[in-house]
């Protein structure tokens, strides 16, 4: 039985490193937007929400396409505000735990499911993976647990951009999500699989290592 009744994707964002002028989440990979493989991830959740900015009737639509009951929320400031703005948005309403996601992110299923599946109510839990992009926010574990969050100090893992928090969570503080997370450390984590596609070496990356696309 899974808890997670609501989810979050932002997709506001300009997408500009990776320099091709359209959302990120609507980059195909192998036949496929990211924005399409993370609805289909999402298929037994009741409520999704997405948060729309660039482009937002390119995303409508093509999230329409796979999803009609979709919610859009729509970010007006998406120039200038964060991803934590974004989810912050997108949870307005919600009593329960949601599930937060960003939309430039490719999750191997499988692993992607036993995160969702270790979500609990009233638990906070958050997603890493092996650390491997240009400009990763490492996360350092102790027994399961993110105890800090570095863009400088390496480690094993990266934030994945996927977390399970309560729905007012992200509408305190300013900056990135891991900015907001790093106040509460440590946290309970899951390591997942996980490609993260903001500029083109890290599409390549995930092209040539991701073998579950």
């Amino acid at each position: 039985m899974s808890f997670v009744e609501h989810a979050v994707i932002a997709a506001a964002g300009l997408g500009s490193r990776l320099g091709r002028g359209h959302p990120k989440c609507l980059l195909e990979i192998r036949g496929r937007t990211i924005l399409e493989r993370q609805l289909r991830l999402l298929e037994a959740v009741p409520e999704v929400r997405v948060v729309v900015g660039f482009e937002e009737q390119q995303v409508i639509a093509a999230a329409r396409a796979v999803r009609p009951d979709i919610v859009f929320v729509r970010n007006a400031a998406y120039r200038s505000t964060s991803t934590l703005r974004s989810y912050a948005m997108g949870a307005q309403g919600l009593t329960e735990n949601c599930l937060f996601m960003d939309a430039d992110i490719l999750f191997e299923p499988a692993s992607f499911a036993s995160f969702v599946a270790a979500c609990k109510p009233g638990e906070s839990m958050i997603a890493v993976t092996a650390a491997k992009t240009n400009d990763a926010v490492y996360a350092h574990l102790e027994n399961g647990k993110v105890t800090r969050f570095s863009r400088t100090a390496a480690s094993e893992f990266e934030w994945a951009n996927l977390c399970w928090l309560p729905p007012g969570y992200c509408e305190k503080g300013e900056g990135a999500v891991f900015e907001r997370l790093a106040g509460d450390v440590p946290l309970k984590s899951r390591v997942i699989e996980s490609f993260e596609i903001d500029t083109p070496d890290d599409h390549e990356k995930a092209l040539k290592n991701a073998r579950f696309i």
